[in-house]
């Protein structure tokens, strides 16, 4: 009775492992395969299906990168001429024009100087318009003279002497009209001396922080000092830029050119489009990046140099959002 229950057993187990579907059961349960059989999707999660797997593709295709906001044109704004501050009509904040004064040192010396070399220009110029007069007169004797001559009523010796005071004269004039000039060029240089005690804004923008107070001797540009000497920190916002930096791996698909959407991380709800302006030519070694310099496109309001942003260039699905 045993010998014949395993041989129907064996038999049934042939019978089984023949057939297709058996098989392929086998074969799936060996390589582990089998899942669960899986449920009837219904209609809401169907029609969310598409939504879930289209931001991964989007982001695929996507670079991203992080960097920080950089300020092209930020300038520690410091005098021509050393001075006292007796005027500092903006603070921080003020925004300002190009040409617009933001300091005024004491001018008085220079004032004084101005007032004298004009005094000394004026001088310098009687003195030639008298020396051009009797040279103008030596010239009408000595002709005079001339004709005497020719008439016979006047001796040669006065002509000798005559053109003798016509060459000296001469001589006086060109030195009378140099001194002039030089008084005049004394004049330009306390005028332009006397300018400098303005210290103007050479762009318009925004000041930063200020530097000097009122009553405070500050040097010249070309005295020497620290980056945070001067007058002003000043700012010019439309210059700002992110430089951002995109993994070495991706660097073979960044161009001039190309869209990106920046997020501030003080703004994570205001993301600002950009555009690349350039692809620094330097890879960091440490970091294995590349830097991409990116320009706002639109006006970025309240966004401070230095802050960290995150990029990502070719963001179809973010730029849509933004046209909205």
């Amino acid at each position: 009775m045993m010998l014949a229950g395993i041989a129907a057993a064996l038999a049934a187990m042939a019978y089984f492992m023949s057939t297709p579907s058996a098989n392929a059961l086998w074969k799936a349960l060996a390589s582990g395969t089998v899942s669960a059989p899986a449920k009837e999707a219904s209609p809401s999660s169907q029609s969310k299906a598409p939504t879930i797997q289209e931001p991964a593709k989007t982001l695929s295709q996507a670079i991203l990168g992080s960097g920080y906001v950089v300020a092209g044109r930020m300038i520690a704004l410091r005098p021509e001429i050393g001075g006292r501050v007796v005027d500092l009509p903006l603070d921080v904040g003020d925004h300002f024009i190009a040409g617009q004064v933001v300091a005024r040192l004491d001018s008085t010396m220079d004032e004084i100087e101005l007032r004298i070399a004009r005094s000394q220009a004026a001088a310098a110029a009687a003195a030639k318009h008298r020396v051009e007069a009797s040279l103008q007169q030596a010239r009408k004797t000595l002709e005079r003279t001339k004709l005497l001559i020719e008439r016979g009523a006047a001796a040669t010796s006065s002509l000798d002497a005559d053109s003798l005071a016509v060459v000296q004269l001469t001589s006086d004039l060109d030195v009378a009209r140099q001194t002039a000039e030089t008084a005049r060029l004394q004049v330009e240089k306390h005028e332009s001396t006397l300018s400098l005690h303005q210290i103007v804004a050479p762009f318009g923008g925004v000041v930063v922080s200020r530097l000097a107070s009122l009553g405070d001797t500050v040097a010249s540009g070309t005295d020497g000092g620290g980056p945070r000497d001067g007058i002003a920190i000043l700012l010019d916002p439309t210059s700002m830029t992110i430089d951002a930096d995109i993994a070495q791996s991706n660097a073979g698909r960044l161009q001039p050119g190309q869209t990106a959407v920046a997020i501030p991380d003080a703004f994570p709800n205001r993301p600002f489009k950009m555009r690349v302006r350039t692809i620094v030519p330097a890879a960091s070694l440490q970091k294995g990046t590349v830097t991409a310099r990116l320009e706002f496109l639109t006006p970025p309001s309240r966004v401070l140099p230095n802050m960290a942003a995150k990029v990502t260039l070719d963001a179809p699905d973010l730029q849509a959002n933004l046209n909205k």
